[in-house]
């Protein structure tokens, strides 16, 4: 392996070919991205309320990065667009949950109660939200000046967090255990009021779009909590209205993602319909075809092993995902999660190489 002989321009010329041509590809495309925390490590320390507040900081931040990137890399990873897409207030927020900023970190949810004993009043107050008037003639005039601006058209409720982890910022993590082993039937008419709320929600957002959808996607990192029973109990039903409404045509995007090990959920997701896929690290790919034969998956590079692991470990797993996927070719090689921060550029560029030298069809 000899890096300083590796393209990188062209590296991401056949990618994007291969990804925009995927019957045709060359060999298998590779996807990541570079999220927040990544950032933070790269370029940092800054403020990250500063960042999180303030455009022109933020813009800062991002050219600075992008330089680095583009040098190493080949490629510009975070925005640098005057304008930022407008985006309505969060599902979890308008049910009650609460954003909290703070320095160090990104933004988190903090749940809408803090005890059982508010859980009953806080599902009759969740009965009686009103999601529709989460579309303001304010937010509705910033998205009409956006469009202008840009030549851009916004696409809202394409993604969903999914029903476990929005349980979570709603009722908060060990509330939610509880709850699902001692008031079931309380937790019945939670996950059932939650499938309406949030199919309204969607439903509302897409009716201010102009754009044509292709399915949808799923962020439901903490489903692994739910054992198979309760999953087809609570949230299965839900998966399936939202299925049924936002991805009803075979050829739908039906998009899942879990950075966790929800091996045990696999069947149920497969006959659920789930045909593209992003999992967590410790599922081997081939028992994610084993159970999902006809699935896209995205995968399957673990994120400590890419931050932590020799080139020749890195290597190895390239290889091993090619060896169980390349085959069918229903692949693009992707970190199981997200490419941790602080993983050295260098061990990126390994990873890309690798895709190029054992991706090839």
């Amino acid at each position: 392996m000899d890096l300083s002989k590796f393209d990188v321009k062209k590296f991401w010329e056949e990618n994007d070919f291969c990804r925009l041509n995927f019957d045709k590809k060359t060999r298998i495309p590779i996807h990541f991205w570079l999220d927040d925390h990544f950032l933070f490590e790269l370029v940092g320390p800054f403020s990250t309320v500063d960042y999180y507040s303030d455009k022109s900081y933020r813009l800062q931040i991002h050219k600075k990065a992008n330089e680095i990137l583009e040098k190493e890399l080949g490629r510009r990873f975070y925005s640098e667009e005057e304008l930022d897409p407008l985006e309505p207030t969060r599902f979890e927020v308008v049910m009650g949950s609460k954003v909290v900023i703070s320095e160090g970190g990104t933004p988190w949810l903090e749940p809408a109660v803090e005890s059982l004993d508010e859980v009953k009043s806080f599902i009759e107050k969740m009965e009686r939200i009103d999601v529709k008037k989460v579309i303001t003639p304010e937010l509705l005039k910033a998205k009409e000046d956006y469009e202008k601006a840009t030549g851009k058209k916004l696409k809202w409720g394409h993604m969903t967090r999914g029903p476990a982890t929005i349980a979570t910022s709603l009722l908060g993590t060990t509330n939610l255990c509880i709850l699902l082993m001692d008031e079931p039937e309380l937790m019945d008419i939670f996950f059932e009021i939650l499938k309406e709320k949030l199919v309204e929600y969607i439903k509302n957002l897409r009716g201010y779009c102009n754009v044509e959808y292709d399915g949808i996607a799923i962020n439901d990192d903490n489903c692994f909590l739910f054992s198979p029973k309760l999953y087809e109990r609570y949230c299965a039903p839900i998966l399936e209205s939202l299925f049924k409404n936002f991805a009803p045509r075979k050829e739908d995007t039906r998009y899942q993602h879990s950075d966790s090990n929800m091996q045990h959920l696999l069947p149920i997701l497969n006959d659920l319909g789930v045909n593209s896929v992003n999992f967590g690290p410790e599922i081997h790919p081939a028992t994610i075809r084993k159970f999902m034969p006809n699935a896209l998956i995205y995968g399957q590079m673990p994120p400590f092993i890419l931050r932590n692991g020799s080139a020749e470990e890195i290597i190895e797993y390239v290889k091993r995902d090619m060896q169980v996927l390349k085959d069918d070719g229903n692949f693009i090689e992707t970190p199981a999660g997200s490419v941790a921060s602080g993983t050295p550029l260098e061990n990126i560029k390994i990873y890309m190489w690798a895709v190029q030298e054992y991706g090839k069809i």
